[in-house]
């Protein structure tokens, strides 16, 4: 009961006391400094590009023109409801995910040993899901939902490592950090890298450091770099998030209040070092031509070309 009644608190408590919970400080909303802070801001604030951009289907068209389409993951289809039969159709790894919103997803490895009933209706429940009420990321709540169908990007198999890129501005320069997680669906684990591949200073509290040949930097470095510096240009925040396989890059998706502000930075004072490389005020501008090309690294590539999936015995 407490938990439902606090759901329909204002804005103004809501915030404040959700941010209190974590980081034992009521958000300056006024000024935000942190990382923490702006992106708490533009939860309650969101800019109206933030619907668009999140939507797994329409942020597609802003991916191909600013960066190209050799960038985007192999699409399957997309679909208001999906059913059984359609499913049944997909004769590869593919991976089923909603729209609009994040956790919401399937990597279906074996479809030929895959309940597809099962997975149309838990697919299909997905829609109905109102995610933009569970931490109040009001962006999401423009975003029609949808069901997005993608080949598998498998490794032997297994789902590979996941790159975020988070781009800083402060409206000089961009500073560049990348987030690895790996062990997604196993043992999670998570390390910061500054751009040019060594540890960052900080980690996210509660989540163990990458060891061995995890720490190693992957072959496309620079590429994947390059496409999130030119994805990220009107903002003075975004994080960017990649799939590798081999030696290519694919964006995953854009993200503009990761995890919705509910993570800490060890030390807490990495928290106001970032944020103070953030802009604020944010002036977005989508329709000033943008000053980054991305030169691909296979020139003439297209995505289907280029990805290399491989089917586990």
């Amino acid at each position: 009961m407490i938990y439902q009644l606090f759901k329909k608190t204002p804005d103004a408590i809501y915030f404040n006391l959700n941010y209190l919970r974590l980081h034992g400080r009521f958000c300056n909303f006024r000024s935000p400094k942190s990382v923490s802070e702006k992106i708490f801001y533009r939860m309650r604030y969101p800019h109206p590009c933030f619907s668009t951009l999140a939507d797994k289907v329409a942020v597609r068209s802003y991916i191909r023109e600013r960066a190209g389409e050799q960038y985007l993951v192999p699409f399957v289809g997309v679909y208001d409801t999906i059913t059984e039969r359609e499913l049944s159709a997909i004769k590869e790894p593919f991976v089923i995910k909603a729209n609009h919103s994040a956790g919401q997803v399937k990597v279906v490895k074996k479809p030929w040993h895959t309940d597809m009933f099962a997975l149309a209706c838990e697919a299909n429940q997905w829609l109905d899901y109102d995610y933009a009420s569970l931490h109040r990321e009001k962006h999401y709540r423009a975003i029609k939902p949808q069901l997005v169908i993608e080949k598998a990007l498998l490794i032997d198999g297994e789902v590979p490592a996941d790159y975020k890129v988070l781009v800083l501005n402060n409206g000089d320069e961009q500073e560049i950090y990348i987030q690895l997680i790996a062990g997604r669906f196993t043992d999670i684990r998570c390390q910061f890298f500054t751009e040019d591949w060594q540890i960052a200073p900080f980690n996210r509290r509660g989540y163990k450091p990458l060891q061995g040949e995890e720490l190693k930097a992957p072959g496309c470095l620079d590429e994947m770099i390059q496409v999130a510096r030119a994805l990220s240009e009107p903002f003075s925040f975004c994080r960017v998030d990649f799939f590798v396989v081999g030696e290519r890059c694919y964006v995953g998706e854009l993200t503009f209040t990761p995890v919705a502000g509910e993570f800490v930075l060890d030390p807490v004072s990495a928290d106001f070092e970032l944020g103070s490389k953030i802009g604020f005020p944010e002036n977005i501008d989508l329709t000033k031509p943008p000053t980054r090309l991305v030169k691909p690294a296979v020139p003439g590539a297209s995505a289907t070309e280029a990805v290399t999936v491989t089917e586990p015995a």
